[in-house]
């Protein structure tokens, strides 16, 4: 009996031993893959090599009375390769910063580029009265939690928020680099009742100039309601290419128990350039329903310019095309675009409105 319990003795020690290995090889890969990162990252876009970064910028005002303005910023660095002729990209190190109204946060999030699996995590926070929080999180190769550094036991974040939380920011940049659309059009939804088309177009172009009026004057204030989404990348043919983002939006009311985000995205622009590539998009939104009911696009490449504009009823059928091309899709292409960036809008609200 009591050489059987020295035995287990032994081999509970044995493998106390064997995972205390295991954990300290794996900090030591980690803490060398973060070094490695840090340079990458400080030679992105060096050297006459293209970036390849991915930055969201997120500022609004919550309450004027008060002043409390959120602020948001979260930056991606990732790598390319080709499969089966179509670029993908891995991220394997993202950012964060925050602030809102005297408080501050920074975060780091590092990621195995190949599996996009969590490795590290750190968030360092600061209170308008100058406490201050630091914790890191080391990850094994399946996700788990194996150490976690603080440097107060008032610690604001747990192994699982903050890997949660980074997944969160990857299914933002999955989403935005998605190839192709990954929402589908709503063809079964209740018709609406629909006005004269000499009314309805004049209301669409009524509404397009308030919404442009709307994103001059926002951009005058020292702090204008913001929500852009900047990429460096290759394009096709492999030169640099740049895509910026506008998602202009503005806020009615307080939120309500239906709904927690009173924010309302109204007109959307990006503009794509490249080696001889140019083009440009927009996305009118009425309101109060978030329904498409314009759409511009605009394409340059080798010289040759071509334009379409689509006008939509109040069920998102198309009314009027007029392009200098003759081929056109009465918008079902920009509609589904347009749908894509409403989801990206909402998921990056919801959840901001969440901190």
């Amino acid at each position: 009996m009591k050489k059987s319990l020295f035995i287990l003795t032994l081999l509970i020690g044995s493998m106390t031993v064997q995972a205390q290995s295991t954990k300290d090889a794996r900090i030591k890969e980690i803490r060398a893959a973060y070094a490695q990162a840090k340079k990458k990252i400080e030679q992105n876009g060096k050297g006459g090599k293209s970036p390849k970064d991915m930055s969201i910028v997120l500022n609004r005002m919550e309450d004027e009375e008060i002043y409390l303005y959120d602020m948001e910023e979260l930056t991606y660095y990732f790598d390319e390769t080709i499969e089966n002729d179509i670029v993908k990209k891995h991220p394997y190190f993202i950012t964060e910063k925050w602030s809102n109204h005297g408080h501050t946060r920074y975060r780091e999030v590092m990621l195995d580029p190949k599996s996009q699996q969590v490795m590290f995590c750190f968030m360092h926070g600061e209170t308008d009265a100058g406490f201050v929080v630091e914790s890191r999180y080391y990850y094994d190769t399946k996700g788990q939690c194996i150490e976690q550094k603080h440097n107060t036991h008032n610690n604001w974040t747990e192994d699982n928020g903050e890997k949660e939380n980074a997944e969160y920011y990857l299914k933002i940049f999955n989403l935005v680099n998605y190839n192709g659309y990954f929402t589908t059009l709503d063809t079964d939804k209740p018709q609406k009742p629909t006005t004269p088309k000499a009314e309805r177009m004049k209301h669409i172009r009524a509404t397009y100039a308030k919404a442009k009026d709307k994103i001059a004057q926002n951009s005058k204030k020292d702090d204008p309601d913001e929500l852009s989404i900047k990429i460096h990348e290759f394009g096709d043919d492999r030169p640099p290419r740049t895509t910026v983002t506008h998602i202009n939006f503005e806020k009615k009311g307080e939120p309500t128990y239906q709904n927690d985000n009173p924010f309302y995205c109204y007109f959307i622009n990006s503009h794509t350039s490249s080696m001889g590539y140019d083009s440009y998009a927009e996305y009118l939104f009425e309101p109060e329903t978030s329904d498409l009911i314009f759409s511009y696009t605009r394409g340059r490449e080798e010289g040759e310019q071509h334009e379409w504009r689509y006008y939509y009823d109040e069920n998102g059928d198309c009314i009027e095309t007029k392009s200098n091309s003759e081929e056109t899709d009465e918008g079902f292409y920009d509609k589904r675009q347009a749908k894509d960036y409403l989801a990206i809008y909402k998921l990056l609200m919801s959840e901001g409105s969440e901190e």
